[in-house]
């Protein structure tokens, strides 16, 4: 079993408010620009990476199989991170976070911060709360970058949580890498092919879809809420820790709440 990770948290010159770490898959492209877009004055960002294998997305039996058993070096990339003394971790890889029910979602959400002695926001558990922050509405739509194993997952771990998906749409991408080439018009398109008439709010999954920076024209197009991974995992990481400054360009919930 790991050792605690915990450490102290500390302040310096230029991260006068917080530190932030921020892990993310080595593989990922997205998390870092976009978490530095929304950092705020006197708060540091400190990314460590975690080597997780890609999955076999031309056999969908081996996907799924890879969905429900694969692991990654996350406290390996932990123990790079914590000894910076960060205030918060914001993990910036969501497939895990969504494997089973609400409740298992909260059980690994507090090992990760009894591990680490500091907030760790997971991002399953940081959309949740950013649906409750703009008045939890019910009914939702999911675009993702997955296949339909992973789609299937994170509807049902919605579900669990007691919401209604009314529609779910990945978008294929043939390796890890490329989620981040999707462009603007390819994840345009997408919510589009996600939003139903009854859905009352868009969701994005998938950390490495370069969603953030386009929320408020997504939310302008469709005239719905949306709550996408990156910008609510900041968005908690700030709000836990009593920093409640507007994310400034990154839609609703990070501007409003």
């Amino acid at each position: 079993m790991t050792t605690s990770l915990a450490r102290t948290p500390s302040t310096d010159t230029i991260a006068y408010r917080a530190k932030v770490a921020v892990v993310v898959p080595a593989t990922n492209t997205v998390v870092q620009p976009e978490m530095e877009a929304m950092r705020p004055p006197g708060v540091t960002n400190h990314v460590t990476r975690m080597h997780l294998p890609p999955r076999p997305y031309d056999d969908q039996d081996a996907y799924k199989k890879a969905l429900e058993t694969e692991e990654g070096n996350l406290e390996d990339a932990l123990k790079l991170v914590m000894v910076c003394e960060p205030h918060v971790v914001a993990h910036g890889h969501s497939i895990h976070s969504f494997r089973g029910d609400g409740q298992r979602a909260i059980d690994e959400e507090n090992r990760l911060e009894a591990l680490c002695g500091v907030p760790f926001i997971t991002p399953s558990r940081a959309v949740l709360a950013g649906l409750q922050a703009i008045g939890n509405p019910k009914r939702i739509a999911i675009l993702t970058p997955y296949w339909p194993p992973a789609d299937n997952m994170i509807a049902d771990f919605f579900r669990s949580c007691g919401y209604d998906v009314v529609a779910t749409h990945g978008l294929k991408s043939v390796g890890p890498t490329a989620v981040a080439r999707f462009s603007r018009e390819q994840i345009m398109q997408g919510f589009e092919d996600t939003n139903t008439l009854d859905a009352e709010a868009l969701i994005h999954v998938g950390t490495n879809l370069p969603v953030s920076g386009m929320t408020p024209e997504i939310e302008k197009k469709f005239g719905k809420p949306l709550i996408g991974v990156n910008v609510a995992t900041y968005w908690l990481a700030m709000r836990r820790l009593g920093i409640n400054d507007k994310l400034a360009g990154m839609g609703l919930l990070a501007e409003k709440y």
